[in-house]
């Protein structure tokens, strides 16, 4: 027998609808296995750059300036100098391939042999500054180049060791005020 349209409308409003959820929960078990296994081939490195600290030792106690060299990184130029003016302020143009790295390289390698125990250097990027950039930047800075002169410091034994590095701790000096 027939029945009426009214009657086969809210019959089928009864019935309760079973999705197939086990495909969708097998694509997801294999997408995350997959992940998990992307990320281990993943090689991920990081150069540590500590925050700036201030100190609370009084002037009067310590024995001289510091160098607290610094290198303001800019569009077209970067300049680096001295806090306390102790190195002359030299500023290096932008070429054609980028930054100069060479002559900020043999700059940095001057101020090494006039302060050999100094270790660390300030970087004031301002915000459109690219990352490749700043990469290549901080590569120049820590490593010393093969025919580059000698730095030695003392080891734990007291024996002079050769230092593998320029300016190893890179300080990022504008983070706290984002400029």
């Amino acid at each position: 027998m027939l029945n009426r349209p009214s009657q086969r409308r809210s019959r089928k409003g009864n019935e309760e609808l079973e999705l197939p959820l086990v495909p969708i929960m097998d694509a997801f078990v294999t997408l995350i296995a997959f992940l998990l296994l992307a990320t281990s081939l993943l090689a991920v490195t990081i150069i540590d750059t500590p925050v700036p600290v201030v100190s609370n030792v009084p002037d009067d106690q310590k024995p001289d300036k510091p160098l607290a060299l610094t290198l303001k990184i800019e569009q077209d130029a970067l300049t680096l100098s001295s806090a306390f003016r102790r190195i002359p302020e030299q500023k290096f143009l932008k070429i054609e391939k980028g930054y100069d790295l060479d002559k900020l390289h043999e700059a940095l390698v001057a101020v090494r042999q006039q302060f050999p125990k100094e270790k660390s250097i300030v970087f004031l990027p301002v915000g459109e500054v690219k990352y490749n950039d700043l990469v290549q930047l901080m590569d120049s800075v820590r490593l010393l180049a093969k025919t580059d002169p000698s730095f030695y410091f003392k080891g734990e034994d007291g024996v002079d060791r050769p230092d593998q590095y320029l300016f190893p701790s890179v300080i990022f000096g504008n983070v706290i005020s984002g400029t």
